[in-house]
C-alpha cells in the first residue's frame, strides 16, 4: 500500500468593531492511495472545505459566538479492498454551532453550545456501486470550570445528543432509526486539590448513557459510570511524579462497539506511574 496525503489551510481574524470579530478559513486537502496485493486498485479524494464564524462580545466577560465548517474524511481500513470496485466517496460532515463564554465569577467560567452535525457516508453494494447514508445529530454542550477555593480547581461537563438516520439506501426500513453510538446524555467532572507545597490529589468520574450498538437498534450498549484518581508530588521545581488510577471501583463496561459481535471492554482498575520533568 502507498499513501501521500498533502493540505494546505489558511484562516484569518478579521476585526469589525471593538465588539464584533470575523473568522474566515479554509482548507485543500489532498489524499492518494494505491492497494496491491490480494486486492489492487487506487484512489485519489481531494477537497475544498470552508469555515466561518463571527464572535461577539457585548461584555468583557462575555463572548457570543456563531460558527460554519466542512469537513470530509475519505474511505480507510477495510473500505481500502472496495478501492477497485465502488471507488466510493469520502465520507461529509457539516456542523453548525453557537455558543456563549462566560466568566460570571473570579477564576469560575461557563461554556455552553447547541450544534447540528450532518453525515454523509457511503457504503460499497459489494456490485461496484455506493450506497449512501445520511445521518443528523442534533445536540448541546455544557462547561463549568474554575477555582472554589485557592487550593480546589474543578471542571464538570455535560452532553446532550440526539441523532436521527434521515437516508439509508442499504436498509431503507432503518431511516428513521436512532444514530448508532450516540449516547443521549453524558457527564464528566475533576476535582483537584492542592493538599500542600508538594502534593496534589485528584478525583472525577465519566457517566456515559446507553447507546445503540447498531443501526437497526436491535442491540444496546449499556449506560456505566467510571471513577478515576491521581496524586501528584513534586520532588522539587523540574520533577513531578504522578500516578494515575482509572476505574477506580473496578467496574465492568462498555463504552464502545464496532458491531454486535465485537463490543469494546473497558479495562479492568488499573494504574499508571510516570514522572515528568521540565528544564
Amino acid at each position: 500500500m502507498t499513501l501521500s496525503a498533502r493540505l494546505a489551510a489558511a484562516q484569518d481574524e478579521i476585526k469589525l468593531t471593538e465588539q464584533l470579530q470575523l473568522v474566515l478559513g479554509a482548507r485543500f486537502d489532498s489524499f492518494d492511495i494505491d492497494i496491491t496485493g490480494t486486492s489492487n486498485g487506487s484512489q485519489k479524494d481531494e477537497a475544498f472545505t470552508p469555515r466561518a464564524g463571527i464572535i461577539y462580545k457585548p461584555q468583557k466577560a462575555i463572548s457570543l459566538y456563531a460558527s460554519y465548517s466542512q469537513t470530509f474524511l475519505p474511505q480507510s481500513g477495510e473500505q481500502f479492498a472496495n478501492l477497485g470496485d465502488a471507488g466510493l466517496e469520502p465520507d461529509e460532515f457539516t456542523n453548525l454551532e453557537a455558543g456563549i463564554k462566560w466568566d460570571f465569577a473570579q477564576g469560575l467560567s461557563i461554556t455552553a453550545a447547541i450544534f447540528e452535525l450532518e453525515q454523509d457516508t457511503v457504503e460499497s453494494d459489494n456490485l461496484g456501486g455506493a450506497l449512501a447514508i445520511k445521518t443528523e445529530i442534533q445536540g448541546f454542550e455544557a462547561q463549568i470550570k474554575g477555582e472554589i477555593t485557592d487550593a480546589w480547581y474543578f471542571t464538570a461537563g455535560y452532553s446532550y445528543l440526539q441523532g436521527e438516520i434521515t437516508k439509508n439506501e442499504a436498509f431503507p426500513t432503518q431511516q428513521g432509526n436512532t444514530a448508532r453510538e450516540l449516547p443521549e446524555n453524558t457527564f464528566s467532572f475533576w476535582n483537584y486539590y492542592q493538599a500542600c507545597e508538594k502534593l496534589g490529589l485528584g478525583l472525577g468520574a465519566t457517566y456515559q448513557d446507553d447507546s445503540f450498538i447498531n443501526t437497526s437498534n436491535s442491540a444496546t450498549l449499556p449506560d456505566f459510570i467510571r471513577f478515576d484518581a491521581a496524586a501528584y508530588f513534586h520532588i522539587n521545581e523540574q520533577l513531578r511524579l504522578q500516578l494515575t488510577i482509572e476505574n477506580l471501583l473496578n467496574e465492568e463496561y462498555y463504552p464502545s462497539a464496532h458491531s454486535t459481535h465485537q463490543v469494546t471492554v473497558g479495562a479492568p482498575i488499573n494504574a499508571r506511574l510516570a514522572i515528568s520533568g521540565r528544564f
